[in-house]
């Protein structure tokens, strides 16, 4: 996950600001003096430095999602926050400077990383935001990080959905609600929701029909379909010219084809 979002940040740092592959490199190691004696033409360093849990884009629930071709229950996706700083290397100061006002520029005119640089691994995903730091945020230490060498940096972050793998079948879809009112002792006569459609070429001319059971009558919705009380063995009709007719089976909804 941590090197998709490494590639689309690259990636969108050398189309954007531009940044050519053959003249300007770019690195994700961190920056010390080991690393800054063996480079060897101007370089972009982009160090990720610290991930934190985003207080501000916390979700909670569960979706609905197919995976495998498996219909499966998924909790939402935590956000996290990824932090880099971003450093230009080169022999020459005003090299350095050019570089770094480019990336600047680019990362305040975009607030998140355009879709067209992200993998199709991340397609489920959100669209990652970018943020540059504020004064008085926590930020890194650019100095103290690069062992003391006098070097600006952009502190910026990456937000993004962190997709943990976790997810269970869900069950079948629920085609009626079941209810009782009684006293205690009582034998319970119980009657549940049945839920139904009407499908086929003709089945626009039932939108707004009255449908009826012995006990419950409802229209049919602009999806084409109803919920409405009835028992096993009732019949359940729809107000067509002629009407159709259906009754209600122990389990499951019923169907009516025009």
């Amino acid at each position: 996950m941590l090197e998709l979002i490494d590639d689309a940040l690259e990636t969108f740092l050398r189309a954007e600001v531009p940044l050519s592959s053959t003249e300007i490199d770019v690195s994700f190691d961190p920056p010390d003096r080991e690393w800054s004696a063996r480079l060897v033409r101007p370089t972009v360093n982009a160090f990720l430095w610290d991930l934190r849990r985003s207080a501000s884009r916390s979700q909670s629930g569960l979706r609905t999602v197919e995976h495998n071709g498996v219909i499966v229950h998924q909790p939402a996706f935590p956000v996290i926050e990824l932090r880099y700083v971003l450093t230009a290397w080169a022999s020459d100061k005003g090299d350095e400077r050019d570089l770094l006002s480019g990336l600047l520029r680019i990362i305040l005119q975009h607030a998140a990383l355009p879709r067209r640089y992200l993998s199709n691994e991340l397609d489920q995903l959100e669209q990652p935001s970018l943020l540059i730091a504020r004064a008085g945020e926590d930020h890194m230490d650019v100095f103290k990080a690069l062992e003391g060498q006098i070097k600006p940096g952009i502190n910026m972050s990456i937000s993004t959905e962190f997709d943990t793998g976790v997810h269970f079948p869900a069950g079948p879809p629920i085609t009626s609600i079941e209810s009782a009112v009684g006293q205690l002792g009582e034998t319970v006569s119980r009657r549940r929701r049945v839920a139904g459609e009407v499908v086929g070429a003709s089945a626009a001319a039932a939108i707004g029909v009255v449908v009826r059971s012995t006990t419950d009558a409802t229209l049919v919705n602009d999806a084409g379909r109803f919920l409405l009380r009835a028992a096993p063995g009732d019949e359940i009709t729809l107000d067509t010219t002629p009407p159709l007719v259906a009754t209600v089976l122990d389990t499951g909804g019923v169907r009516f084809e025009l």
